[in-house]
């Protein structure tokens, strides 16, 4: 064989393998890699609105002093906390129903146990009987830990490894809260 057939007939067959076999997968993949990122992202989102909800409710209370002196703003500030209420409720609602988009995409058992504790503790907090205040500081305690467990910076790592700390001792408290509401009769 010439070599200037060999020299036109490798790279033909090279390019011809890529294109057939090489790039295909490299697309399947992109996407894939792109709806775990999609899903993270959505997953810090919800986390983030628990954090800025819960602050807004815990930063505004309603003094009934306001309630009988201004009744018109008492009620405003009311529609306000009601909806920051309903974006605690939408933003656990979403996590619980779609954990496995995001949960799964984590490759440490650790982190998934993490996520589907964390999902299905802030969805209880929000369906439980508790007062709004308590509600929103429990989820602020639950959710603060989460936002620097997954999405700090890797190098630093004192806050993150602080931060399961911290998670940990949210949940010993909701426990605490949970044994303080059980009757002790039968």
């Amino acid at each position: 064989m010439h070599p200037w057939i060999s020299g036109i007939l490798l790279p033909a067959a090279t390019a011809l393998f890529i294109g057939l076999v090489i790039t295909p997968r490299l697309e399947a993949r992109n996407k894939r890699v792109g709806l775990v990122h999609e899903a993270r992202d959505e997953f810090s989102r919800r986390v983030l609105t628990i954090l800025s909800a819960s602050a807004r409710l815990r930063a505004t209370p309603i003094p009934e002093t306001l309630t009988e002196q201004r009744p018109a703003l008492a009620e405003k500030m009311t529609a306000d906390r009601d909806r920051w209420v309903d974006q605690l409720d939408e933003a656990t609602r979403y996590m619980i129903d779609n954990m496995e988009t995001f949960g799964l995409s984590y490759p440490t058992e650790r982190g998934r146990d993490l996520i589907g504790r964390f999902v299905t503790h802030s969805r209880a907090i929000v369906l439980s009987e508790r007062t709004i205040e308590v509600k929103a500081d429990r989820l602020a305690s639950l959710a603060g830990p989460v936002q620097h467990i997954f999405f700090t910076r890797r190098w630093r790592l004192i806050t993150i490894v602080r931060s399961f700390d911290e998670f940990d001792q949210a949940l010993v408290a909701l426990d605490e809260d949970l044994a303080e509401q059980v009757p002790t009769s039968l």
